[in-house]
């Protein structure tokens, strides 16, 4: 069991993936490194207090946590209070597959916070404001996420996500539904260990 808390960001636990997640060296773009329609907590700097706690029984390991959404949607300060939080679960089962690692991921969000709707925002006056009709709300969501090593420095990864598309964006993605796939080949064959070439399609 790992249990971490404090200030951190939510990805650096959950939605990981080896092949694409890690800005600082894989070059994709957000809607690429984590699962797009993944809403997650995260103040303008992309971090949010919170706990998460981890169980790793065997291929298995299952993950919860809390997090303090922002106070405005992508604001600077995060609501300390938790009046507006996100939960975070995730499933994940470690396979192998001609003798190669992969993974399988499966994740749900639940978002509770001061949220406008699409529909009243457009129905109240143009142009549309969400701002301007903001309530307690929920927006839920989940990810699919996958990835195998294929040999070598070549692995493959995919990743689904959709959430409900009728409140606003919070902290993290403006996308509802986001499919996308690809091939990853790390940069060890031209001396660059830490950098990944991708192709992808999204």
């Amino acid at each position: 069991m790992t249990l971490t808390t404090g200030k951190f960001s939510v990805v650096d636990v959950f939605d990981n993936n080896s092949f694409a997640h890690d800005p600082r060296a894989d070059f994709l773009n957000w809607a690429v490194i984590d699962a797009g329609a993944f809403d997650y907590a995260a103040d303008s700097w992309g971090y949010s207090l919170g706990a998460a706690a981890e169980w790793n029984p065997g291929d298995w390991t299952g993950r919860l946590g809390l997090f303090a959404l922002s106070r405005e949607p992508n604001g600077t300060h995060l609501d300390r209070s938790f009046a507006q939080h996100q939960w975070v679960a995730e499933l994940a089962h470690r396979h192998e597959i001609g003798g190669r690692p992969g993974k399988l991921r499966l994740l749900a969000f639940s978002s509770h916070a001061r949220m406008g709707t699409y529909d009243d925002a457009v129905a109240l006056a143009a142009p549309a404001d969400t701002a301007l009709v903001r309530r307690m709300a929920a927006k839920q969501g989940f990810a699919v996420n996958a990835e195998q090593a294929l040999g070598g420095n070549l692995g493959a990864f995919a990743r689904y996500s959709p959430n409900d598309g009728r409140t606003e964006a919070f902290d993290f993605s403006d996308i509802n539904s986001l499919l996308s796939f690809g091939l990853s080949v790390n940069g060890e064959a031209w001396s660059r260990p830490s950098t990944h070439w991708v192709w992808l399609w999204r």
